[in-house]
């Protein structure tokens, strides 16, 4: 590890922002997952807004949208969710300031952190000086490119380092030889889960962390699409674009999304599967998940059907605005009962 993370490390250690932090960790019934959620949707944000507007410099995302509108519309967002979530994670860094910053996968982590909120800066700022500024010549169009593709890779590293920061052991000490147990007695099903031997590798070997840094970037995309049409609903975001419009450009992403965290999240299920169905927190996350796909099938099914009557609407009805509303609120429930289910044991 370079001096100057160690050093940082040790100058934290024992200050009062780490006395603070930790008595705030310790001392604040439910702070931990609490401020854990918080962290993830702010990350969550922060991806949707990096992944969605390089999308669209890229022309393979919502098309309609105008790249110098969204530019202006959504960077301020970033800077807020990226100010929320410095502050979310700053709790746990300072609590254990030694652990973070002798850990080289946290290294890494700010390393790609740099680049990226120096060339969000650069485009941001380049984007007001002139009106369309990016698309005005090739040359223009080629830096933007660039950065839109490095801006996904970066984003993509730094929440992958963010959830492999714990699992440092595993890379040095993978487990690839801890055998299923099993005494020969009858076990409910859901020990015969969790015995399969998929759910043993999973388990005991580096593709558990793997499995979650994939589910948790494509639970940040998710909701983070899902944000962008909810804001419209509601009426504070994107009100110059039609309701349909947005809907038809950014919830295909969300159902891809939704698969590939469905399919990871069965992965990290089925290791634990006797715990998790005793789990209030477990519990807790399928009945929202359940509520939050019902709200969206009133919504398509139900409210949709009269989408010509407010699609262009700055203030859609209030029934609209609701189903927004609830959506935004089930969708950040999830997110919290996801965090829960690791501290409940």
């Amino acid at each position: 590890m370079p001096e100057f993370f160690t050093g940082i490390g040790q100058l934290l250690s024992g200050s009062f922002l780490q006395s603070g932090a930790l008595w705030t960790l310790t001392n604040v019934p439910g702070f931990p997952p609490i401020i854990q959620t918080v962290h993830i949707l702010g990350i969550a944000v922060v991806m949707a807004t990096i992944a969605f507007q390089s999308l669209r410099i890229l022309g393979l995302a919502v098309p309609s949208q105008n790249l110098s509108e969204i530019t202006q519309r959504v960077m301020p967002i970033f800077w807020i969710a990226l100010i929320i979530m410095i502050f979310s994670g700053s709790f746990f860094v300072f609590g254990r300031p030694n652990r973070y910053f002798n850990n080289p996968v946290f290294a890494v982590k700010m390393i790609c952190l740099g680049p990226l909120l120096i060339m969000m800066a650069y485009y941001h700022v380049m984007s007001k000086t002139e009106e369309n500024y990016w698309q005005l010549s090739a040359r223009r169009i080629l830096i933007g490119r660039t950065i839109a593709i490095l801006s996904i890779l970066l984003i993509l590293a730094i929440c992958t380092a963010g959830r492999w920061i714990a699992y440092l052991e595993y890379i040095e000490f993978p487990l690839w030889y801890l055998e299923p147990y099993h005494d020969g007695t009858e076990q409910p099903f859901w020990e015969w889960v969790q015995n399969w031997s998929l759910s043993q590798v999973i388990a005991s070997t580096n593709w558990f962390p793997t499995i979650e840094t994939v589910h948790v970037i494509a639970a940040s995309l998710m909701v983070g699409a899902i944000l962008w049409v909810d804001l419209r609903l509601v009426g504070i975001g994107a009100t110059m674009y039609p309701i349909s419009t947005l809907n038809r450009e950014l919830i295909p992403w969300a159902w891809g999304a939704f698969a590939i965290a469905v399919i990871t999240g069965v992965g990290m299920f089925i290791t634990r599967a006797s715990g998790h169905v005793l789990n209030p927190a477990f519990q807790s996350k399928m009945v929202l998940l359940v509520l939050a796909g019902i709200n969206m099938a009133y919504f398509h099914f139900k409210l949709f059907r009269n989408i010509d009557q407010f699609d262009n609407s700055n203030s859609p009805p209030t029934s609209v605005k609701v189903a927004g509303a609830l959506s935004l609120f089930l969708w950040s429930g999830v997110m919290l009962a996801g965090r829960w289910v690791g501290h409940i044991i």
